[in-house]
C-alpha cells in the first residue's frame, strides 16, 4: 500500500435501505441525498472497483484505490440508522468462508443513538441447536431463537464472524468491520426491498456459517487509555482485526493513534465538533474539519496536533 503524503478528508457515501430513516441528518445533521430512507453511510471503502473519493486538497477527486497499490484497505467504516430491524444474518468465519468461496467478516458497533427501549440481537439464546434453529425457521419463529441484548449511546457490541446477529429498530451506531460485504440473510421478516420484492436469503450458507454454542460476552467495556485535562482517549475494542478508540477533547491537544498492524491507513470519523488536524512533520498543510467529516490519516505518522475551536471534539479513531 502507498502511503499518503498527508492527511486526507474522505467524502461519505450514502445507500438507500429498507430499514432505513432520517435520523442521519435529524441527529447528526448530516445533509442526506433524496428523500429515501438512508440506511446505511460508507465512511471509508475500497472494494469490488469503488472507494472513497478524496474531498479536498491536492489529491481532490482521486479514489482510495488509485492511491493504495495491490494492496486493498483491510476496514470498512460505515454509519447505519436502522429506522425498522436489519435482516437477521451471518457473516462467516475463515473456515467457512473458504468452503464457501466467500470472505470472512468480523464487525464491532458503536451505539451513537438509540430509542428507549431499543435492542440488538447477538447470538441464539441458550441451549438452542441448529435443529431447534432449523424448526423455527420453517414456522417462522426466528425471533424467539435470538439472544436479545437492550442498548443505549454509549455501549459497544463485538460481533465475530459466525455470530447470527441483527440490529433491532431504533438503532443508530457506527460500524467497524473487516473489508467484506459477504452477508447470508436468513429471515427478514417477511418484507419486501425498495423495489416491492422480497429481498433474497441465503438460509444453506447461513445454516453453514452459523456457530452453535457459547456466547462471549455481549459488550464490552471501554477502557481508559489517557485522560489528560480536556482530553480522555478510550479504547472500545482491540481485536486480532481492528482497534477502535474514543477520543473527547478541547483546545489544543496530541492527538495520538495506535500503530498500524497491517501498514494501512489510520480513520478518524468526527462526531462532533470543528478545528484543523495538522501533522509535525514540516511543511505539510493542516486539514480543517467539520462534524461528520472522515479524515484519513496516513500510516507512518502516529500523533498529530489537533485545534478545536469552542466546539467539543469527540472523534471515533480506527486502526488496523
Amino acid at each position: 500500500m502507498i502511503d499518503l503524503p498527508h492527511p486526507v478528508k474522505l467524502a461519505p457515501r450514502y445507500l438507500a435501505k429498507p430499514w432505513g430513516g432520517r435520523r442521519m441528518h435529524s441527529v447528526l445533521g448530516r445533509a442526506l441525498p433524496g428523500d429515501a430512507p438512508v440506511g446505511e453511510c460508507w465512511l471509508m471503502y475500497d472494494r469490488e472497483g469503488r472507494s472513497s473519493e478524496i474531498a479536498d486538497g491536492p489529491l481532490a477527486g482521486r479514489f482510495l484505490h488509485e492511491l493504495r497499490g495491490d494492496a486493498p484497505h483491510p476496514l470498512l467504516v460505515k454509519l447505519l440508522d436502522a429506522q425498522t430491524e436489519l435482516s437477521v444474518q451471518v457473516h462467516p468465519d475463515g473456515d467457512a468462508a473458504l468452503r464457501l468461496g466467500a470472505e470472512p467478516k468480523t464487525e464491532c458497533w458503536f451505539v451513537l443513538q438509540a430509542d428507549p427501549g431499543a435492542r440488538v440481537f447477538r447470538g441464539l439464546v441458550d441451549g438452542c441447536t441448529r435443529v431447534d434453529f432449523e424448526a423455527a425457521l420453517r414456522a417462522g419463529k426466528v425471533e424467539d431463537c435470538l439472544h436479545a441484548v437492550p442498548v443505549e449511546a454509549g455501549d459497544t457490541v463485538y460481533v465475530p464472524a459466525g455470530t447470527i446477529h441483527t440490529i433491532g429498530a431504533g438503532v443508530l451506531l457506527a460500524e467497524v468491520q473487516q473489508n467484506s460485504d459477504t452477508t447470508y440473510r436468513v429471515w427478514d421478516w417477511g418484507r419486501t426491498g425498495l423495489d416491492g420484492l422480497p429481498r433474497e436469503l441465503h438460509v444453506d450458507q447461513a445454516l453453514e456459517s452459523i456457530h452453535f454454542g457459547p456466547r462471549s460476552d455481549d459488550k464490552i467495556p471501554a477502557q481508559l487509555v489517557e485522560e489528560t485535562g480536556p482530553l480522555r482517549r478510550l479504547l472500545l475494542v482491540q481485536s486480532p482485526f481492528f482497534t477502535a478508540q474514543h477520543v473527547t477533547a478541547m483546545g489544543t491537544f496530541t492527538l495520538e493513534t495506535p500503530p498500524s498492524r497491517t501498514g494501512a491507513w489510520k480513520v478518524v470519523h468526527v462526531l462532533s465538533g470543528s478545528g484543523e488536524l495538522r501533522p509535525f512533520a514540516r511543511g505539510v498543510p493542516p486539514v480543517e474539519f467539520d462534524v461528520g467529516d472522515t479524515l484519513l490519516l496516513p500510516a507512518r505518522e502516529d500523533a498529530h496536533e489537533v485545534t478545536l475551536g469552542a466546539s467539543v471534539l469527540h472523534a471515533l479513531v480506527v486502526t488496523s
